[in-house]
């Protein structure tokens, strides 16, 4: 399947191009499930996570797992025990469930949890954890029995996923608008495209110190951590064009 995604950044940036143009939730989650179906994912989630012994329903932004799971899940509180969603908590990194998850070292109920995810045929998993400046925020989780889990296609998920969580939040909760300045928007607008911040520099003839300033302004300005991240706000936000 990697092979129907050789251009997997260009897939990314037009279905960016299309939740640009969505606002209802519904449409959103049918829009994500349709691109991420083409990697070979069949459930999704987007959702904050919960501290032990509280309810992770009111955290949820977009639902898009399979009948019956999330009810179990919500049932049987997984969330307390289920070790994927305790590693988003810990790292900034999108992973691969195989990655974390080994069975021979797994407690009695993380196997169950896992089992039982595989029975509505959530095998391989691929999750994109959501921080700000704050810390852990949310995070963007699928997964199917064979899905593509290719370098290109991880990194075209990663960026995919990034932007349906912010418009997600947007959707579901509203944002309020942030003013960059046009230095700020300029310094985003060429690392959107590539530019490491010493490109940046020669590009607009000022010091790597000052693109470095401008950018951590912006970041915060617009509550995100990373550079993908903070491109990814500013462009939902109308603030830059890619």
């Amino acid at each position: 399947m990697s092979g129907q995604h050789f251009d997997a950044g260009r897939d990314a940036l037009d279905f960016i191009d299309v939740l640009t143009r969505l606002n209802d939730p519904q449409t959103i989650i049918t829009s994500l499930r349709d691109k991420l179906a083409s990697f070979g994912f069949h459930a999704f989630l987007i959702t904050g996570l919960p501290e032990t012994g509280d309810r992770i329903a009111p955290l949820v932004l977009l639902n898009g797992w399979p009948d019956g799971w999330f009810e179990l899940y919500v049932r049987q509180n997984y969330a307390d025990d289920d070790p994927i969603a305790a590693h988003c908590k810990t790292t900034i990194n999108p992973f691969v469930w195989d990655e974390v998850y080994r069975q021979e070292v797994a407690s009695a109920r993380q196997q169950e949890i896992m089992r039982r995810a595989s029975d509505f045929k959530m095998i391989h998993g691929f999750c994109v954890p959501i921080h700000n400046e704050d810390g852990f925020k949310a995070v963007v989780t699928m997964a199917g029995d064979k899905p593509d889990l290719s370098r290109p296609s991880r990194s075209a998920i990663h960026l995919m996923s990034l932007y349906a969580h912010a418009k997600a939040e947007a959707a579901m909760h509203g944002t309020q608008g942030h003013c960059l300045t046009v230095r700020e928007r300029e310094v985003l607008t060429w690392m959107a495209v590539g530019k490491s911040t010493e490109g940046v520099a020669e590009v607009l003839n000022i010091r790597a110190g000052t693109v470095e300033a401008h950018y951590q302004n912006a970041a915060r300005k617009l509550g995100a951590r990373g550079r993908t991240r903070t491109v990814v706000e500013a462009h939902l936000r109308g603030e830059i064009q890619l």
